[in-house]
């Protein structure tokens, strides 16, 4: 008898903690999570505040428990929309692709400028503070894209795909203001901003970027202001060739950065927020002061870039 009462409680405690192990064991449900994220319109960090922080809002919803998360931030890429889910920005090179990297320049394209892991549910909100894995921080007046991927126990997986646009920043140097933008996109071989060879998409980035730039420049009413083009080289440094290119670049008549930092004036000193023309003054510095390795196709998208020097 006795032994008949302890195989009926075995029973019932197995029945018991089966259905109470069914109850707590969710069901797949076969979808990834609901991700809600709101990113600031513009994000301007300032270099005499090092400590300050871009904060983005993060909501996930989703019936079951969430595995893992993964933000990547990198560069838009030129000839694509400014929309969620667009890539990392290149503007139009001077150098073409040498024959047989075209994907190979595609890939490192995707090189991830900034990453962040984590277990469990992401947090609900993400402080950034402009700087990339590398220590590197962000362009002026560029904009970068946002990828948030969570997980869930199941591997039922969702990205958002936003954008964070980078306001203008200025950056004291000496007794001088530096800006430095390398977002303005212009066609090969052409500083012609009104181009057919420039997408609608990225007419209206540049828009946008010399708007952002002349709201900037129009705060600093006394300051003069000097307008660099600077190119990337099309030849490796130190040959006839590079030397011809940066000889023609810095002494010719009328170089292509000196006509791409004209065109830069002209669309500044137009519309209604312009800038004074009489303030701006076109320097073309070719190749001669580039910052990056000229091929070096993750980073000489720096070198072809314009520059603002404000004096008083």
């Amino acid at each position: 008898m006795k032994m008949k009462k302890i195989i009926i409680m075995i029973v019932a405690l197995s029945i018991f903690t089966a259905f109470f192990a069914c109850k707590s064991t969710p069901e797949n449900p076969n979808v990834g999570p609901e991700i809600t994220v709101t990113i600031p319109e513009l994000f301007e960090p300032d270099p005499n505040k090092p400590n300050e922080k871009f904060t983005i809002s993060i909501s996930v919803k989703h019936p079951a428990p969430i595995k893992d998360w993964e933000v990547q931030i990198n560069r838009r890429a030129a000839g694509q929309a400014r929309a969620a889910g667009d890539a990392s920005q290149r503007p139009a090179g001077d150098r073409q692709p040498r024959e047989g990297q075209e994907g190979e320049q595609r890939q490192r394209q995707r090189r991830v400028f900034f990453e962040q892991k984590g277990e469990k549910n992401p947090p609900k909100t993400l402080t950034w503070d402009g700087k990339g894995n590398n220590g590197e921080m962000v362009q002026s007046a560029t904009d970068y894209r946002f990828d948030l991927t969570v997980t869930d126990i199941f591997d039922n997986t969702s990205t958002y795909e936003g954008l964070i646009s980078v306001g203008v920043i200025v950056i004291s140097d000496g007794e001088n203001l530096r800006i430095v933008v390398p977002s303005i996109v212009f066609p090969g071989n052409s500083a012609d901003l009104n181009s057919s060879a420039i997408s609608d998409e990225d007419k209206t980035s540049n828009r946008r970027v010399l708007r952002l730039i002349a709201n900037v420049l129009n705060k600093f009413e006394d300051y003069s202001i000097t307008v660099e083009g600077h190119a990337n080289p099309t030849a490796e440094p130190g040959t006839p060739a590079w030397t011809t290119e940066e000889n023609r670049a810095v002494t010719g008549n009328k170089p292509l950065s000196e006509e791409r930092a004209k065109s830069v004036i002209e669309a500044l000193s137009s519309g209604d927020n312009a800038t004074r023309k009489d303030r701006m003054t076109a320097v073309g510095m070719g190749t001669s002061r580039t910052v990056a390795d000229w091929d070096d196709e993750d980073e000489n998208w720096k070198n072809r870039r314009v520059e603002f020097i404000l004096k008083k």
